[in-house]
């Protein structure tokens, strides 16, 4: 059946007698049409969560999906894509689609927000509505060759699959939505007919969805090619039923939305901070940013009922978390105009060892510091969290002084070892709760092994560390004693509080720092440790400073947490692999000087240097072109995307 002109054509196929309002509820049981606030004159459906997230490599952790969710939610946005069902084969980033509705259903119920999952199969649909999800999203190409690659099935193929779905869906009171890719060109056949587009939209319509997406799946069009397919299309279906979803390829997004709206359209998707793409399109990249998108309908007279500087916020924020640049520019221009307009923030005492110069740096680091951590795992030990390119591991036992129990050593090894191999993380945070940092061997004998296993556990944890190809920095904020002195300098950076202390009190317990030695006799210097450890005295930060083995000491305890930031707003301009091969310069320098093995190392890393594709040929491309602070987190994550 093919849809010939007007609504009244369409109203039978949404159980709607004549005249019946757009707004108006459908019969019980059924979803609203739409439902957004009366005074919106559009309506943006947030698509960062899916569309934005699916095709990242590096793994988000699900609190941060979580939270984005709710930062979104927070702007007025009342309508997001929140995850996927397809199959954890095909899209393993969106693995954990269950467990992020069981988080945001609630808070859907109670703001009144849409929270729509794509389901392109009825397996896929089966598990959606398990999870709970009331509007599921299908689709299908306007292409036969990007269907073949995309779906791996021919366009009547994928309708089948989209109807089956969409019978499933009526069936239990869901609101569907169809979205047809490749709308203006594929990119394996060229350019689409307008005609293949109206096919699928009419069988959409056919099969009872309640709306239709227009996907520019590779940013190639423009005002006038919207125009030109628009012309088509809204002579067959109404503009209320269709949707637009361009992207930025060639900067033209922005541009499409308006022309679409001109035309009639209501509703358009779009991405916090650009995020997403296509990886069955090559160069195509970057939805329609959300920011931009906004801007341009609240500066042009055109309510959207979102907050824009709340939703510059969280593009600036997701950006950060993910390591990636933002790809709005409305967005960025509005943080860094509110930052630029901000008063400067008290600042911590500066680090040691640095120029006049150094030190106004490390002050507009901080000032600009807007990092954010987000919980990924929570033990009885410890809590691990993420920003960007940065995991933070507070130690979280402050009732037994973060003493090192035996559960303690083996799970912070196994995390040290995980670690090391993600090249998405450049920097780990070791901190601590409570009055102490690390109280050293756990004493009361409750959770230790017999002395050669302890002993095993505790060389492990600190060959975990000190081989640990990231920059590990201490954060020290209270006393240390023992194995927990050993336990800050292993890491590359200390960074304390005036609260601060180090005692080896071994000796005065019939003992001797025998593991840690090695590591303290390294990072002390053998005079200054030996004397400490023969005395079993108390060593400040101060001594520690003069001999330039604590970098950095903060004004106050409560201010520690903004040293730290600052000193990674430094490090995000440092190439992570370089500074693992820095590392194991000076682990070469200690262990073997002089040998043959060491000369190896130094003669390999002085040739890979500036090998294509390393980071050092990136980085001279970047001073050439005068850019003096490298994004690093931006390369690697243009790297992995092409492994």
């Amino acid at each position: 059946m093919k849809i010939k002109n007007c609504h009244e054509a369409v109203r039978p196929l949404l159980g709607l007698p004549p005249h019946h309002h757009r707004h108006m509820r459908l019969q019980a049981g059924s979803r609203a049409i739409f439902s957004r606030k009366a005074s919106s004159a559009v309506r943006i459906l947030e698509v960062g969560p899916r569309d934005g997230l699916q095709n990242i490599r590096t793994q988000v952790p699900t609190a941060t999906k979580i939270e984005l969710i709710k930062k979104l939610a927070a702007t007025g946005l009342t309508d997001i894509e929140a995850t996927s069902f397809v199959s954890p084969k095909w899209v393993p980033q969106l693995a954990d689609g269950a467990e992020v509705m069981h988080h945001i259903l609630n808070l859907g119920s109670q703001n009144d927000l849409r929270f729509s999952v794509l389901a392109p199969n009825l397996k896929g649909f089966e598990n959606a509505f398990r999870a709970g999800a009331k509007e599921v999203v299908v689709f299908a190409s306007a292409t036969e060759a990007f269907s073949k690659k995309n779906q791996n099935c021919t366009v009547e193929q994928a309708l089948d699959a989209a109807r089956a779905v969409v019978k499933q869906a009526k069936q239990n009171n869901l609101w569907v939505r169809g979205v047809v890719s490749c709308i203006f060109s594929d990119p394996y056949s060229g350019p689409t007919d307008p005609r293949d587009v109206l096919y699928v939209v009419e069988q959409f319509v056919d099969m009872g969805c309640d709306e239709i997406g227009l996907g520019d799946t590779l940013g190639v069009g423009t005002p006038k090619r919207t125009q030109t397919l628009l012309e088509v299309l809204l002579k067959a279906v109404p503009a209320d039923k269709l949707t637009g979803h361009f992207h930025d390829t060639y900067g033209q997004a922005v541009a499409n939305v308006l022309r679409a709206y001109e035309l009639g359209l209501r509703t358009f998707d779009s991405s916090i901070a650009g995020l997403g793409g296509c990886p069955y399109a090559p160069g195509a990249k970057g939805n329609a940013a959300t920011e931009d998108i906004v801007y341009a309908f609240e500066n042009s007279g055109i309510d959207t009922g979102i907050d824009l500087q709340k939703l510059a916020t969280v593009g600036d924020w997701i950006s950060r978390q993910l390591g990636l640049p933002n790809n709005s520019r409305a967005g960025a221009a509005l943080v860094a105009k509110r930052q630029d307009q901000e008063p400067p923030k008290p600042q911590p005492t500066s680090l040691n060892s640095q120029s006049v110069a150094e030190k106004s740096q490390a002050k507009s680091a901080e000032q600009a510091s807007s990092r954010t951590w987000t919980v990924e795992k929570q033990t009885s030990g410890y809590i691990v969290s993420r920003a960007a390119n940065a995991v933070k591991i507070t130690l979280a036992q402050p009732k037994n002084g973060n003493a090192m129990t035996t559960e303690m050593l083996e799970s912070l090894t196994r995390l040290f070892k995980d670690l090391s191999t993600d090249r998405a993380v450049f920097h780990i945070v070791l901190a601590a709760e409570g009055r102490f940092f690390c109280t050293g061997m756990d004493l009361t004998g409750n959770s230790r092994d017999n002395s050669s296993s302890y002993h095993d556990k505790i060389v492990d944890l600190f060959a975990a560390i000190d081989n640990a190809p990231q920059t590990v920095i201490a954060a020290i904020q209270g006393p240390c004693f023992g194995g927990g002195v050993g336990l800050c300098f292993v890491c590359d950076v200390r960074l304390a509080s005036p609260e601060a202390r180090w005692t080896l009190s071994e000796v005065k317990l019939g003992m001797s720092p025998a593991i840690i030695s090695k590591y303290m006799a390294r990072e002390w210097g053998f005079s200054f440790f030996r004397e400490a450890m023969l005395s079993g005295r108390t060593v400040t930060p101060e001594e520690l400073s003069r001999i330039g083995v604590v970098h950095g000491i903060s004004e106050t305890k409560d201010k520690l947490d903004l040293m730290v930031d600052s000193y990674l707003d430094r490090l995000a301009h440092c190439a992570p692999q370089a500074a693992a091969t820095c590392k194991q310069l000076v682990r070469n320098a200690f262990t073997g000087p002089g040998s043959p093995e060491q000369d190896k190392f130094i003669r390999r890393t002085f040739d890979n240097m500036l090998a294509p594709g390393s980071e050092g040929q990136y980085g001279i491309q970047q001073f050439q072109q005068k850019i003096k602070k490298v994004d690093w987190g931006y390369f690697w994550a243009r790297l992995q995307s092409k492994l």
